[in-house]
């Protein structure tokens, strides 16, 4: 990992050091609760889709991954579904490959968030060649490609008869 996920690594070097399976589930409970706090401030306003439109990208990408890695070791994530959706419909490259790594992992197909992730799926399966930043080469712009294999490997992690039923019809 790169030295910009520094929080990432910190936070993973603490769970792995811990003594006792006690201890690494209060290190647990507490990151858990910072990030709810991160996810949901009590006196900024949230944006349509439920997202906190203050966070930085980097800061809702480590805070994603830390969710993942917390599901991976076995924990229940039951929160963070505005902010992977948000990573998901993001424009940059580096955004939507956290979103979909999260939303494959965190999500299932009878969850009452997927109605809202069909469309951004369709659209990333769709897309043409020149859909991605319409011509131009911005910083971060999307290859299609790549895009579209990311929504695909999700859509086949996720299943969900609702989902695929909804996909079938494209």
């Amino acid at each position: 990992m790169s030295s910009q996920a520094r929080g990432l690594n910190n936070f993973i070097s603490d769970l792995r050091n811990s003594k006792s399976r006690e201890e690494e589930s209060n290190r647990v409970e507490v990151e858990l609760a910072k990030i709810r706090k991160k996810f949901n401030p009590g006196d900024s306003k949230l944006a349509a889709d439920g997202s906190n439109p203050s966070l930085s990208s980097y800061q809702r990408k480590k805070y994603v991954w830390k969710l993942v890695y917390i599901h991976v070791l076995g924990y229940e994530v039951d929160f963070g579904h505005a902010e992977v959706l948000a990573l998901v419909r993001s424009a940059k490259y580096s955004e939507k490959v956290v979103g979909y790594a999260a939303l494959s992992l965190l999500l299932r197909g009878s969850d009452p968030v997927m109605a809202s992730v069909i469309g951004t799926l369709k659209a990333d399966l769709t897309a043409g060649p020149g859909d991605a930043a319409r011509g131009k080469k911005a910083k971060g712009a999307v290859k299609n490609d790549a895009v579209q294999c990311l929504a695909l490997c999700s859509l086949a992690n996720i299943a969900g008869l609702e989902l695929i039923q909804a996909m079938h019809v494209e």
